[in-house]
């Protein structure tokens, strides 16, 4: 009767756990399977969107906003925002390619320059916000635009060249298996088991979830939310040197593409604004989803107006999905 029992337990146990699994999951979900309506979509349009080279190219043209939507979901998570991840992304990947200069025996200290910078700027910005309780959309949009100003008193051109060894981190292969991809496929690993297998990743949930609960819990909060501001300038950091691979100099206008479209792919990967759910591999599926998209409107030749347009419907539309609501 005894073991009967302890077996019932165990069940209702493992029950629960899944439900409760499958209830965090859902905006993972959901994302996923639109980033697979969306190929299946293009696939049926168009023949060259799924071929081999177009695929490759697609991921590998991911890698740059990949990272940049990581540093952002380390924010958001929290329950902040950085918009300074475009203009630290521009500077470091300019300051790296100086430093390269083209020789192979400078990319050590050009690496450890630009993640300088990241940690620089990500220290002044957690001060801004959690010492000075500054905004955190008004601190980091500050900032962005002072490393934007920094960045055209520079140069109003491409500055630098990135090494040979660095730039040709594109195209080589392992195995036929693009040295880029299993670059930034580690780096994703990395994000996941930093988020959900650590002390740090939890406590960022927490104070996401009820900053002053997580204080009261023992949670060191200023500290764990400067850390965050760190982290995400230094993955921003990366992201711009992972740039360069693709565009060999780096130029003022390098993370341009950055300042709104991460915080796009964080809200289509289903991590909520105002902190405290998400997963990073919900904001991998954001990132691929705009990346196929992107190559739709290519590959379909849609009108870039329209482009703008079909892009705010689906950010209103994800937003209503998934129901995001402030904490009380």
């Amino acid at each position: 009767m005894t073991a009967q029992v302890g077996a019932a337990a165990l069940e209702t146990t493992i029950v629960s756990f899944k439900r409760d699994w499958l209830g965090r999951q859902t905006r993972t979900f959901i994302v996923w399977g639109l980033l697979l309506i969306l190929i299946v979509v293009g696939s049926i349009l168009s023949g060259t969107f799924r071929s081999q080279p177009v695929i490759l190219e697609t991921l590998k043209g991911a890698t740059f906003i990949g990272m940049a939507s990581a540093a952002q979901f380390f924010v958001v998570v929290s329950g902040g925002i950085d918009l300074s991840i475009a203009s630290v992304a521009t500077i470091s990947g300019m300051l790296a390619a100086v430093i390269m200069n083209g020789q192979d025996g400078n990319i050590a200290f050009a690496i450890l320059a630009a993640l300088g910078v990241g940690v620089a700027v990500g220290l002044v910005n957690g001060l801004l916000v959690n010492v000075l309780n500054i905004a955190p959309f008004v601190a980091t949009f500050g900032m962005y635009y002072i490393l934007q100003g920094v960045a055209y008193t520079w140069t109003t051109s491409p500055v630098g060249i990135a090494s040979p060894s660095f730039y040709n981190l594109y195209v080589d292969t392992w195995d036929g298996v693009p040295v880029i991809l299993v670059i930034v496929g580690l780096f994703w690993f990395a994000c996941w088991y930093t988020a959900r297998q650590t002390g740090f990743g939890r406590h960022l949930y927490a104070i996401g979830g009820d900053r002053e609960a997580a204080r009261l819990a023992g949670v060191r909060t200023m500290r764990v939310s400067i850390a965050s501001y760190v982290a995400c300038s230094v993955i921003a950091a990366a992201a711009g040197m992972i740039e360069l691979t693709q565009t060999d100099v780096a130029g003022p206008d390098l993370g341009s593409t950055l300042l709104l479209t991460t915080v796009t792919a964080v809200v289509i990967g289903g991590v909520s604004l105002f902190g405290g759910q998400g997963s990073i591999f919900g904001v991998l599926g954001g990132v691929l989803f705009l990346s196929f998209l992107n190559q739709l409107y290519d590959t379909v030749q849609i009108d870039a107006l329209y482009q703008q347009l079909i892009q705010g419907l689906i950010i209103l539309a994800m937003l209503g999905i998934y129901r995001q609501k402030r904490k009380q």
